[in-house]
């Protein structure tokens, strides 16, 4: 109802997940997934979990002896090294390929796509479908 009353007053919505926070599962962020798709805003941003230094989360995965990453770039989202927490029920590898997966799924929803053509444009649209088209390498998922 939010999203539904934000474009009526003609604005756009851009929406924003995290995937693989500490108690996650494949089926929960499944479930983060499926709602994106739902919602189908405008623009989205997918981001794997991370303990950002200086972060509440950072001092938790600290205390817990959690493994973090060995340089600047492991933190980063979209670097080669980049490098998410893990879960209680995931590895960081299996957390980072659900969200690449998940940004592609989204990206190449044909929901989604109609929506870019009818507000932005048919070649709004072909710049999604050319994004979605390029897929990260992932120093942790074997690339």
């Amino acid at each position: 109802q939010v999203i539904k009353t934000v474009r009526d007053a003609g604005l756009y919505v851009i929406s924003n997940y995290i995937f693989g926070f500490p108690e996650d599962t494949l089926q929960t962020m499944q479930q983060t997934l499926d709602l994106a798709l739902e919602l189908n805003t405008e623009m989205a941003n997918m981001y794997p979990c991370q303990a950002l230094p200086g972060s509440p989360l950072y001092r938790t995965a600290k205390a817990n002896g959690w493994k973090l990453p060995d340089s600047p770039a492991g933190f980063a989202f979209l670097s080669y090294e980049s490098e998410p927490l893990p879960t209680r029920h995931l590895t960081a590898a299996q957390v980072l390929k659900f969200r690449d997966d998940a940004w592609r799924t989204y990206f190449t929803n044909p929901p989604y796509l109609k929506l870019v053509e009818e507000k932005f444009g048919p070649q709004q649209r072909r710049n999604v479908e050319t994004m979605a088209g390029i897929r990260l390498k992932r120093k942790l998922l074997g690339d």
